[in-house]
């Protein structure tokens, strides 16, 4: 027993002073860790403290606990810090225990500069959790159950011990402990499991399963290192701003495109808890299919969305929708214009050249120059418009927007709010998309010439996440 614990703290590399927090519910698994970490602290050099969470649930029972933790670190000199709530009955109460009991932890550990945070996950813990997990169909990272370190500072230092070889270290040394009523209940799946299937295997089918269990998560976790390594060089390569670009994502093989999506909600959830395989195999589907749109419903008002080769997750509340201008919207020469209803505002400045110098050609798709001199009055700006037609600079003859919008991947819903820049009647601008020929500039060298005066406009997108694709292409200014 002391010999597992002194090769995990070796294998957790623990400085010198710094403190573990153990997690002590007052059980067998938790109170002989206790008085292990106790009776290797002189030689170990770390400040050892305890934490108990009372979650009400028992009556008099969760009572009992709370008074036994306290009583055993008075008896071992060990800082004790007490939580309590008052859960009731309901839906996913071991999930709600669970979450309130690590959120605490996390606190305590914060408050007192804890380095580690010592969980009572035991080998047979560890066996019972790879066979549940086994019959709800998980995959390689679900029967890799769980790591001796980690997430954050979580350490689970018993993994390779069993049941039995902790309550003989508590005889061994007359220590006493409790015991929880509520798990001998038949109505909880982990009960079930350690009281009847997991039996039932050994005695009936095959002996010595528990160890074969725990041997294969140590598999799977290896396993699971290996590809997730290779997920995150790939994911580093598919970043596009908050999303990933998925082009040639159907060429991935399954089992590196799966890690990768794995690694990029991890990211962005912070864990993925309640992301099924179901999940994983939707959105593969919708990242590696010929349909450059979808959307897959996620847990957590989280939905992935794909627009061409671009996915983002998203809320499933989105904002209020954007419209289309129902008037034509004139540019201030000098100052901002919100164009509100569709989400742009555009930014203009009226160099003279005379006074300011050559200026620069543009390189942002999202900026463009005009002749003043060239121009019709005021520019104005307003919404798409079937059967608009634009002259693209550096091309002869027009094109029609709409097919300027599917050449650029413009997702569908932003095409009736996108803005088009006029001089009277005609097209001069579509930010991100293209310029046209109309008021162009004419330099040399890269440089405008002094002597004229030149309207510099800029458009900011309040979706600036979805034109990332567009920017990467940027259009003749």
């Amino acid at each position: 027993m002391i010999q597992p614990l002194a090769r995990a703290l070796e294998r957790a590399k623990l400085a010198p002073d710094r403190l573990i927090l153990a997690a002590v519910s007052g059980g067998p698994d938790s109170v002989a860790m206790l008085h292990a970490l106790k009776a290797l602290q002189p030689r170990g050099r770390f400040r050892l403290a305890a934490a108990h969470f009372n979650h009400h649930l028992r009556g008099s029972e969760s009572a009992r606990d709370e008074q036994f933790v306290r009583q055993l670190c008075d008896r071992l000199e060990v800082e004790l810090v007490v939580g309590q709530t008052r859960l009731t009955a309901g839906a996913n109460l071991e999930e709600r225990a669970r979450e309130l009991r690590h959120a605490f932890l996390k606190r305590v550990a914060d408050r007192l500069d804890a380095s580690l945070i010592a969980l009572a996950h035991q080998a047979d813990d560890q066996a019972e959790t790879v066979l549940m997990r086994l019959l709800r169909g998980a995959g390689v990272a679900g029967l890799s159950a769980m790591k001796e370190a980690g997430p954050g500072r979580l350490w689970r230092p018993l993994l390779t011990v069993k049941r039995a070889a902790l309550v003989a270290y508590l005889d061994q040394i007359g220590a006493a402990w409790t015991t929880d009523s509520s798990n001998a209940s038949r109505l909880i799946l982990r009960n079930r499991i350690r009281h009847t299937l997991l039996p039932m295997l050994e005695r009936d089918f095959a002996p010595g399963l528990a160890e074969r269990l725990t041997e294969l998560a140590a598999e799977m976790r290896a396993l699971d290192g290996f590809i997730t390594d290779a997920a995150r060089t790939e994911l580093a390569s598919r970043r596009a701003g908050e999303g990933l670009t998925v082009l040639g994502f159907g060429d991935l093989d399954f089992a590196l495109a799966d890690a990768t999506l794995r690694e990029f909600l991890r990211e962005r959830l912070s864990g993925l808890r309640h992301i099924s395989r179901d999940h994983i195999e939707m959105m593969r589907g919708l990242c590696s299919g010929a349909n450059p749109s979808g959307r897959v419903v996620l847990p957590g008002g989280w939905r992935l969305r794909r627009q061409y080769d671009f996915a983002e997750l998203e809320r499933t509340a989105p904002p209020a929708p954007l419209r289309g201008l129902t008037e034509p919207i004139q540019l201030a020469c000098c100052g901002r214009t919100e164009v509100g209803a569709s989400g742009f505002i555009f930014e203009a400045r009226l160099l003279d050249l005379g006074t300011d110098g050559p200026v620069p050609l543009p390189a942002d798709p999202m900026e463009a120059l005009f002749d003043t001199a060239q121009l019709r009055g005021p520019l104005w700006v307003r919404s798409f418009r079937a059967g608009d037609r634009i002259s693209p600079h550096g091309m002869t003859g027009s094109r029609k927007v709409q097919e300027l919008f599917v050449d650029r991947k413009l997702p569908r819903d932003l095409r009736a709010v996108w803005p088009l820049v006029t001089s009277g009647e005609t097209i001069v601008w579509i930010p991100g998309i293209v310029r046209s020929r109309s008021a162009l500039i004419t330099f040399a060298h890269q440089e405008i010439p002094a002597g004229r005066k030149v309207l510099h406009l800029r458009a900011l997108s309040t979706r600036r996440r979805e034109i990332t694709s567009l920017l990467k292409n940027p259009a003749t200014c």
